[in-house]
């Protein structure tokens, strides 16, 4: 009996009776605020999800570190000497917090990847990601250490190219060593042995808190392990860490010093590790920008929609609402009467958009590996939609609401 009322009072009969007569104008916004509805949902989600995986830090001092390439080019050069030459030029430099020789880091998108067992011939490997670095990896990479201890100088071995051992010590990422030993006690991995491609075997010597392999899309992306080694190139790389604000000015210095102090080779791909992370999400930030016009645009059209329909009707209703405000409607009654009407198109529009939302999802999850839509991303586009409407009608009812009966005469 109450709801009876309340939809008397509410007009909502008088309402649904009108948007029937007007039923092509109707049908027109709410497949519009539906196609908007699917399409903001599923694209807030891509849109987050790809900016989630641009600004998830590697571990790495992101802003402060560059790196180079060092090319021997003559028959003379020694790969060796230059190595430890070089390294010991640039620690030596106040500017610098630190510098290593490495095969490869975040980013740079090349890099060795072994499977990891506790048990040897097992055949459900842990894939990770593998790094060879001395004692001074990580300060240079600026990494925490969470359990155990770093390595030391004796530890360190010297390898060519050619050379596919690994030293008898290791350091484990924290989701690396969950992953092997299922347990976050970290003191109780220590000094465990583990196999790596089921033939050589490590001592877990410490436990680093985040460390990305270097391929920044692996389904293992922090699934990585350091052991102490440098390997001998022609061509080598150092990925160097300067103090804050110095970046731009070390990295021009460090590799005109290096050109100047050994003319056997060449300096070569002087890049900053920010830019570095750039290049390989490039596409991916393109995507964003792409995503978010779409969006944009597309909620504009949706809004202008609204303006437009609901100004027209204000238009085409001038009598009526003199004719009502002549019978003692007033302005709040006016008001009430457009908003209800708008968000019940509104409401159509969504409801229909949340099923178009959820069969787009099923389809991006089918065909292209998308992940599930959470119901979050539906609430926060229905939202938008409402919050549109109310934007887009309040030029429409306002112009409704100051309507008088005199007004209304002189336009007959």
């Amino acid at each position: 009996m109450y709801l009876t009322r309340l939809l008397a009072r509410l007009s909502i009969k008088h309402i649904c009776s009108i948007l029937l007569r007007q039923k092509y104008t109707v049908l027109i916004l709410v497949l519009q605020i539906a196609l908007a509805t699917a399409v903001l949902s599923n694209g807030l989600f891509i849109a987050l999800e790809r900016y989630k995986t641009v600004h998830t830090s590697s571990g790495l001092d992101e802003l402060n570190s560059f790196f180079l390439t060092s090319s021997g080019f003559t028959d003379s050069f020694n790969p060796k000497n230059s190595i430890q030459a070089d390294l010991a030029k640039i620690r030596a430099l106040p500017e610098v917090v630190n510098v290593v020789k490495t095969n490869s880091f975040p980013y740079s998108e090349t890099g060795d990847e072994f499977g990891l067992t506790i048990e040897q011939d097992n055949q459900n490997p842990v894939n990770a990601a593998s790094y060879k670095l001395d004692e001074h990896g990580l300060e240079t990479f600026g990494l925490e250490l969470i359990a155990g201890q770093n390595f030391t100088k004796n530890q360190v071995t010297w390898q060519s190219e050619h050379d596919k051992k690994f030293a008898a010590q290791i350091l484990l990422t924290a989701r690396t060593a969950v992953a092997l030993f299922n347990t976050e006690d970290w003191q109780s991995i220590i000094g465990k042995p583990i196999f790596i491609d089921n033939n050589q075997i490590v001592t877990v010597i410490g436990i680093i808190k985040k460390l990305h392999g270097p391929w920044a899309k692996s389904e293992h992306l922090e699934h990585s392990f350091i052991t102490p080694s440098v390997v001998t190139h022609n061509s080598s790389r150092y990925f160097i860490r300067v103090k804050p604000g110095l970046l731009e000015d070390m990295m021009n210095h460090i590799a005109h010093a290096l050109s100047l102090h050994d003319k056997q080779r060449v300096i070569r791909k002087v890049t900053s590790l920010s830019e570095a992370k750039k290049q390989v999400f490039g596409a991916d930030l393109a995507a964003l920008s792409i995503v978010f016009t779409v969006m944009g645009a597309l909620s504009l059209v949706v809004a202008l929609g609204i303006m437009g329909a609901s100004s027209l009707k204000v238009f085409k209703q001038t009598k009526q609402i003199g004719i009502r405000r002549a019978l003692g409607a007033n302005k709040f009654d006016i008001l009430r009467h457009y908003l209800l009407e708008n968000l019940m198109v509104t409401t159509m529009g969504i409801l229909l958009g949340v099923f178009f939302a959820v069969t787009l999802n099923v389809l991006l999850v089918n065909h292209y590996g998308f992940s599930k839509l959470p119901i979050m991303y539906l609430v926060a586009a229905a939202l938008v939609m409402y919050l549109l409407n109310i934007l887009a009608t309040l030029k429409p009812i306002s112009n409704a609401i100051r309507i008088t009966p005199v007004t209304a005469t002189q336009s007959i």
